[in-house]
């Protein structure tokens, strides 16, 4: 498979203003002859601009309105378009049926990106493999089109090409196409906008309810702080159990309340008392005497 790398396009917007300039002033037997210069450039290969001025236009109603047929099929034509119509149109020359030849590889190129050696054959009425590959060098070493060379299968691959002239039978078609890309363009925006509207309000939720536990957290910090000012540091460390907050000093205070409760425990049950009631330090002296 062989990489084609396309050189800089060599026409440019400076080659219409060439021939803006040329048609300006001219009429009849001129206009044909900048007619014959425009397909015969080495550079120029859309030919709308030209196409539409008026002093061209008016050629249809000549007998030279033959020309202003042949400019149309090398602004939109094919080569089969002008085979079939040879006997009617002026005769061309070898590098113009080379150009005209590049213009058709592009037209096919447009409306596949696959397009067999077989069609391209076929079309442009060249049986040579290696004439028809240096065919498509040539158009895409013009920038004509951006393309591989599938040699082993036999296929150009076509990335990209450029666009050539419409014709006037398929305007309405391309408006038709670009207003239904248009509603597809409005319809993702208000999907877009709809979405966005949902994250901002969900966001909006978010940002409430992280208040809200905000404020529940410094409401339950407040209630503690107060009760650690009081003497009631047990009944402080209790409601901060029931209540799920730790702080720093939680494990100290565990220790200290547990310690007090196990000294009270001892004292209820008896304590040092206790010990002396059951035989403790009582019971000794007791048993001196």
């Amino acid at each position: 498979m062989a990489l084609i790398n396309p050189k800089q396009r060599t026409f440019s917007k400076k080659h219409f203003v060439e021939f803006e300039i040329l048609l300006k002033n001219s009429s009849g037997k001129g206009v044909v002859s900048i007619i014959k210069r425009a397909i015969n450039s080495k550079h120029l290969f859309v030919f709308g601009e030209i196409l539409n001025r008026e002093n061209v236009q008016n050629l249809k109603k000549t007998e030279d309105k033959k020309w202003v047929e042949l400019l149309e099929i090398f602004a939109f034509g094919t080569f089969q378009d002008y085979q079939k119509r040879k006997s009617e149109l002026p005769e061309i020359t070898e590098f113009q049926i080379h150009k005209l030849r590049m213009l058709t590889i592009v037209s096919l190129a447009y409306s596949t990106k696959h397009v067999p050696y077989s069609v391209l054959q076929k079309e442009l009425e060249i049986n040579e493999v290696r004439e028809l590959e240096d065919l498509i060098i040539d158009s895409i070493y013009l920038g004509l089109i951006v393309a591989k060379l599938d040699q082993k299968e036999s296929l150009l691959e076509v990335q990209e090409t450029m666009g050539r002239d419409v014709p006037p039978r398929e305007i309405g078609g391309v408006v038709s196409v670009l207003e239904d890309w248009l509603k597809n363009i409005e319809t993702l925006l208000d999907s877009l906008s709809e979405k966005g509207k949902f994250a901002t309000l969900m966001s909006e939720e978010t940002e409430k309810k992280k208040k809200k536990i905000d404020s529940d957290i410094d409401d339950k910090k407040k209630w503690i702080n107060i009760l650690l000012t009081t003497e009631s540091k047990q009944e402080a460390f209790k409601i901060k159990q029931y209540l799920g907050i730790e702080d720093d000093d939680d494990e100290d205070e565990e220790d200290e309340f547990m310690g007090r409760r196990r000294m009270g425990g001892m004292m209820g049950m008896g304590g040092m008392g206790g010990m002396m009631g059951m035989g403790g330090m009582g019971g000794r002296f007791r048993k001196f005497f």
